[in-house]
């Protein structure tokens, strides 16, 4: 199957198809631009520029620099606000005569009026800018009188000159003021930090502070020493004495050592004679039993003995505890008296940084003072003038007519390309069949008319009065080959199964899959009266609501959902208990007077889709439907599949892998062409064989094959006496033969007719009305642009000429280039969005139309419940 991507071949389809819209658009773009540059041409303006040096000198250098040299206009960026201030321009204007002098110190209201105008004018004319990377200003003046713009920029530039050396020198002034201030000031708080110093040295005499911290720093290091000593007597003699006590409690162990360096001599005489008394006691042990009496009296001996020198140890032990006290709070002392010496020398020191402090300040501004009294005697000057500013010779705005004219046409061309292109894009509805099968490449295989709901309800009752039950009323458009076998619609389902028939003789199919590109297209209806033509013709017929998301059959027949094709492809039932047949529908919603309108139904059978699963792609995609649909065809002559759009589901895509052909419904003027494509090119990648597309919903405003037919009424006719009912708004039909392609083949007469028609059509529609509204809006614009956008430029209306020097009435005060363009563009707003909406005036007709037709034919007797679209499914 061929890709559908649009490729340049495509593109000069589409421009050759829309070439007189972008001819039209190119040559009145290019006549009207080529006029306005002729009406607009501008009064000649020019342009000259003076530029300005900017020495960022400091007047004096240091940590009050900030104070006494440039404060905000420190900025390059702020001297150039300055230059445009009007301080500045109003001098200007003093000097050129523009406004009397000292006329903004005035109280007259019209006077004040006059100076703000003067200086706004000349605010418009002059723009300042920095050079890169330096601070030379760019001062560029514009005027229509070449003299005075030389005037006025080397006016401006000495102006700005004279008033940054007065402020210079103002700023000098006041620098040296602020000095002397300051120096009064630091000097008193220096005599006030010397006194402070000096009373603070004599009340504490911190001559020798420095001796008293190392005296008390050596006397903390030693008793520090002694406790560490201490501690680690005590840590030994505390293991001695464990070791001894443990001893008493078991004096008949060996190999005990109560020697300690740490111990007093009483005790270290006492552990000579303990070690005497064991060694005495292992001799006895040699030759005696424990219990002999020597040998008890020397273990009595060295049990007391053991216990005396445990009470020599504990005494030793809190002698220690004393000495650890009292080494502690000496330390305490010790830390005490450091903590005050120190704090006394952090005072000390601070008052004297103070001291310090105070007199560098005070030598600094001194020195500072000398500096700016060095400065003003030499005046330096922070403003030079590098370059004046020269008479310009030519203007800066040349008339471009030409190219004006060029680039007019270049942009109509841009411009009906894009407008060309999105008509192409805006034009869905592909009402030709020969648009169809070249856009898509596939056969059309049906065309179903369009059918007002409202009048087919009215229809069915006035044809079959007290017959048809409210509920088969309310989805009677869905039954209307049944319903309504000799209607223009049942004719066309029936044209739509001979042409299916034709093309099962090439290749027998016994399965088809009807879908759509999107939902609301009509194939369920197209599905079930289809099913019905071929129940009516004989074949045995089985109609699977496959559509396992929305289904709608058991809805339609007013019987229940369950079993349905989802209960059997879950293995929960077997799928011929499933099938409905006429028995079924008479235990529904609809009656035997509706089932006997027209014979054929004992053909008709069909599976309601049942209960809604939460996977239907994976249940379409199981081995059981496949092993359904086999079981199926040898039981039944054709078996058709309403399946969910194409593009909203993967289930279609899926099932139709499964089945022998595929039929995509289309209905006219709902779905853009790129969605179209795109479901054939899914089927394509499915590799589906789809069969032919179904136009739906067929009517003059979208398609050009009925548009011979839009002025007419059609019939619906019933029974041998061709009663016929007449209702506006629809397609007239004067013969009940079968509608196919070849009944809808106009006469060559007819097509000429057409031809004409509807080229006039398109143009008045597509192309005319929109041209139109183009140019009349192109010429406001031009108007506008002419009356107010020359404006700009214009001086005032006695102007500035080479040969007046001195021009003494006020510049008038013009609108701002921005504000012109911006209103400018805002004129032209709503002529566009008015072609825009003329442009899709079309569409926006159709669904007014059939608005209408709706309202028109609602009376007080049809006040039923409406179905849901005129034949379409709820999807």
């Amino acid at each position: 199957m061929a890709q559908y991507d649009v490729n340049l071949r495509e593109y000069w389809r589409i421009i050759r198809k829309r070439k007189f819209i972008v001819l039209v658009i190119a040559v009145i773009l290019g006549v009207f631009s080529t006029v306005f540059a002729i009406l607009s041409a501008p009064a000649p303006i020019y342009s000259t520029e003076c530029m300005i040096e900017i020495k960022r000198e400091r007047l004096v250098e240091g940590i009050y620099s900030k104070a006494i040299a440039w404060d905000d206009s420190d900025d390059i960026e702020t001297q150039i606000a300055v230059i445009k201030s009007y301080t500045v321009l109003e001098k200007v204007a003093e000097h050129m005569g523009l406004i009397p002098r000292g006329s903004s110190s005035k109280g007259e209201n019209q006077l004040k009026s006059h100076v703000i105008a003067t200086i706004e004018g000349l605010q418009s004319k002059v723009e300042v800018t920095r050079l890169k990377y330096s601070s030379i200003l760019t001062l560029k003046v514009t005027d229509h009188s070449a003299a005075f713009a030389q005037r006025l920029a080397n006016t401006v530039a000495l102006v700005y000159r004279e008033l940054h050396a007065e402020q210079q020198s103002k700023r000098i002034k006041e620098a040296l003021r602020y000095i002397d201030d300051q120096m009064k000031e630091v000097r008193s708080k220096l005599r006030d930090a010397e006194d402070r110093f000096n009373r603070f040295s004599k009340e504490h005499e911190l001559i020798s502070i420095d001796l008293q911290s190392e005296s008390l720093l050596k006397q903390s290091k030693e008793t520090q020493g002694e406790l560490a000593k201490l501690e680690e007597e005590k840590g030994e003699l505390d293991g001695l004495l464990g070791r001894l006590r443990e001893f008493i409690k078991n004096p008949a162990g060996a190999g005990h050592n109560f020697d300690s360096m740490k111990a007093n001599n009483r005790y270290q005489s006492a552990n000579d004679v303990l070690v005497g008394l064991l060694l005495k006691r292992e001799t006895l042990l040699k030759e005696f039993t424990p219990k002999h009496p020597e040998v008890v009296a020397i273990s009595n001996e060295i049990s007391e003995t053991a216990r005396k020198m445990e009470f020599m140890l504990e005494l030793q032990l809190k002698g220690q505890e004393r000495r650890d006290a009292e080494f502690s709070k000496e330390l305490e002392k010790i830390e005490q008296k450091t903590k005050a010496l120190l704090d006394k020398k952090l005072e000390y020191g601070r008052l004297k940084r103070e001291v310090e402090l105070y007199t560098e300040m005070t030598t600094l501004l001194e020195r500072k003072n000398q500096e700016a009294l060095i400065r003003r005697s030499e005046k330096p000057e922070e403003v030079n003038i590098v370059k004046p500013a020269l008479l310009p010779s030519t203007p800066v705005n040349p008339p471009r007519t030409a190219a004006t004219g060029a680039m007019g046409v270049m942009i109509g061309i841009v411009l009906g390309l894009i407008i060309a292109f999105v008509v192409e894009t805006f034009d869905t509805s592909l009402g030709a069949i020969e648009d169809v099968e070249q856009t898509l490449g596939i056969p059309v295989l049906g065309v179903i008319p369009h059918v007002d709901l409202r009048v087919m309800q009215e229809n069915i009752q006035e044809q079959y009065p007290g017959r048809v039950q409210e509920h088969a009323l309310k989805h009677g458009v869905n039954l209307i080959s049944h319903l309504v076998p000799k209607s223009m619609m049942a004719e066309s389902i029936r044209a739509l199964r001979t042409n299916i028939h034709f093309k099962n003789t090439e290749k027998k199919m016994r399965s088809l899959a009807i879908t759509s590109t999107s939902p609301q297209e009509g194939k369920t209806l197209i599905a079930l009266n289809l099913a019905i033509t071929m129940a009516q013709s004989g074949l045995k017929t089985l109609l699977v609501g496959s559509d396992l998301r929305k289904p709608m059959l058991a809805r339609i027949f007013g019987v229940a959902s369950a079993p349905g094709l989802a209960d059997v492809l879950l293995g929960n039932y077997e799928w011929r208990e499933a099938v409905r047949g006429v028995t079924d529908i008479l235990m529904g919603e609809i009656s035997v007077d509706e089932i006997m309108i027209t014979p054929g139904l004992d053909n008709f059978f069909f599976i309601p889709g049942g209960t809604v699963p939460p996977n239907p792609a994976d249940l379409i995609e199981s081995r059981r439907t496949d092993q359904f649909i086999e079981e199926a065809k040898k039981e039944y002559d054709m078996i058709l599949f309403d399946t969910a759009p194409i593009l909203s589901a993967v289930d279609p895509a899926i099932l139709a892998t499964k089945v022998d052909g595929v039929l995509l419904v289309y209905r006219i003027g709902t779905v853009p062409k790129g969605l179209l494509k795109r479901s054939i090119t899914q089927m394509a990648q499915v590799k589906a064989n789809v069969i032919g597309v179904i136009l739906n919903g067929m009517r003059p405003e979208v398609s050009p094959d009925f548009e011979d037919y839009k002025h007419y009424k059609y019939y619906y006719s019933y029974g041998a006496e061709g009663k016929k009912s007449k209702k506006k708004g629809n397609l007239t039909l004067s013969d009940t033969r079968d509608i196919n392609l070849r009944t809808l083949e106009p006469s060559p007469l007819a097509k000429v007719a057409g031809w004409a028609r509807k080229g006039w059509r398109n143009w008045r529609k597509a192309s005319g009305l929109p041209l139109l509204m183009l140019a009349a809006a192109l010429l406001a614009a031009g108007l506008l642009w002419q009356n107010n956008v020359p404006g700009i430029f214009k001086s005032n209306p006695s102007g500035h000429s080479a040969g007046k020097e001195e021009p003494t009435i006020p510049i008038k005060r013009e609108p701002a280039p921005s504000a012109v363009l911006a209103a400018h563009a805002g004129d032209e707003k709503p002529a566009a969005r008015e072609v825009q909406e003329k442009t899709l005036q079309p569409a926006v007709h159709i669904k007014v139309v059939d608005q209408v037709k709706q309202e028109g034919a609602e009376t007080p007797a049809a006040k039923a419940p409406a179905a849901p679209g005129s034949h379409g499914e709820r999807n």
